[in-house]
C-alpha cells in the first residue's frame, strides 16, 4: 500500500488508463452515472476523479446511443479540455489513445468509434496550439495518422434521427483546422493536410454531401490559406485541380450520370462555401484567390 501511495499522478493515470481499455462503457459507468455527469454539467470538484473519469469516458466513445457518445463523451471531454481542467498527463494519455484508435483497423461495425475519435482528437490537438505540450515528432505523427484516415474514408454517413452523427469527413477536417491554427505546423505539413482534404472534396464513390461537409472542408482550406505559407499561385493551382471535371470530359458531360451530378454538386458546394467565407475578407491571401473562385463558379454553372 505504501508503494501505491508514492506513485506520481502521471503513473497512476497511465496504469488506470491501460485497465480502462480492457473494459467497456457499461462496466466503467454502471446505471445512471453517465447521465448524472451530464446533469451536473460535467462539474467534478475532485481533480483526481475528474482526470480518471476523462480517461474512462473513452470506453464510451463508440456507444450506440448518440446522447452518450456525442452529448456526454464529446461534450464532457471538450468542456474539460477547453477550460484547462485536465492534467497534462491526462491530455497526453488521451492523445496517445485516440491516435491508436484512429490509426487502427476499424473494429466497430457501426462505425461510430473512429469518427468520434477524430472529433475528440481535434479538441486534444486544440490544447497544444494554445498551450504547447506535443513534440515536433508527435505533431507529425498526428498529421500522418489523421491525413491517412481522411484519405481512406469511404463511409460518408452524416446524421440520421435514430443513429445520430458519424460525420467522419467533417470531424477529421476539424483536426486539420486546429493544426492549421497552430504556428508550429510547417508549410510541408499544411500541404500534407491540403492533399488529404482535397481527396474528399468530392468522394470518388459518387456520394453527395448533405450534412455540411463541404463548408467544414472549405473552412479548413481557408484557414490554411490564411497562414500565408503557400503562394497565391500554389493555392490557385490547387483550386483549379479541385475544380477539374476529370474523369469527365467537361462539366457539361456530368449531367449524364449520377456520379457526374454528385461530383458537380460537391465541387460547387465546396467552391461556393469557400467564396462565401472569403468574399468579404480583407486578408491579402484570400483576396488573391477571389478572381479564381469567381471564374470556377461560372464554369460550374
Amino acid at each position: 500500500m505504501k508503494i501505491k501511495k508514492c506513485l506520481p499522478l502521471f503513473t497512476i493515470i497511465l496504469l488506470f488508463h491501460f485497465s480502462v481499455e480492457a473494459n467497456d462503457c457499461s462496466i466503467e459507468f454502471p446505471s445512471d452515472k453517465l447521465q448524472n455527469l451530464k446533469d451536473k454539467q460535467f462539474e467534478v470538484d475532485d481533480d483526481k476523479q475528474r482526470n480518471a473519469t476523462a480517461l474512462k469516458l473513452l470506453s464510451c466513445i463508440g456507444h450506440q446511443n448518440p446522447d452518450i457518445r456525442d452529448g456526454i463523451v464529446y461534450e464532457g471531454l471538450s468542456s474539460w479540455l477547453r477550460n484547462g481542467l485536465l492534467e497534462r498527463a491526462t491530455t497526453r494519455s488521451l492523445f496517445s489513445s485516440l491516435l491508436k484508435l484512429l490509426s487502427s483497423q476499424n473494429q466497430d461495425p457501426n462505425n461510430y468509434t473512429q469518427p468520434f475519435t477524430a472529433l475528440v482528437l481535434s479538441e486534444v490537438v486544440r490544447v497544444d496550439r494554445i498551450t504547447p505540450y506535443l513534440s515536433a515528432s508527435e505533431r507529425q505523427t498526428v498529421i500522418d495518422v489523421s491525413t491517412q484516415y481522411m484519405s481512406g474514408i469511404t463511409d460518408y454517413r452524416g446524421f440520421t434521427d435514430k443513429e445520430g452523427w458519424r460525420h467522419a469527413v467533417a470531424h477529421t477536417s476539424d483536426i486539420f483546422l486546429q493544426l492549421a491554427l497552430n504556428e508550429n505546423i510547417s508549410k510541408k505539413q499544411l500541404n500534407q493536410m491540403l492533399l488529404a482534404l482535397g481527396q474528399q472534396v468530392s468522394p470518388v464513390n459518387g456520394y453527395s454531401y448533405i450534412h455540411g461537409e463541404s463548408k467544414r472542408l472549405a473552412t479548413t482550406f481557408a484557414y490554411i490559406v490564411l497562414r500565408g505559407e503557400q503562394t497565391a499561385q500554389e493555392v490557385i493551382g490547387l483550386l483549379n485541380k479541385l475544380a477539374s471535371p476529370l474523369p469527365f470530359e467537361d462539366w457539361g458531360s456530368v449531367y449524364k450520370s449520377e456520379q457526374g451530378l454528385a461530383k458537380l454538386h460537391n465541387t460547387r458546394a465546396f467552391i461556393v462555401s469557400l467564396f462565401a467565407l472569403t468574399s468579404q475578407s480583407k486578408n491579402p491571401n484570400l483576396i488573391a484567390i477571389k478572381p479564381t473562385l469567381v471564374t470556377i463558379i461560372r464554369e460550374l454553372g
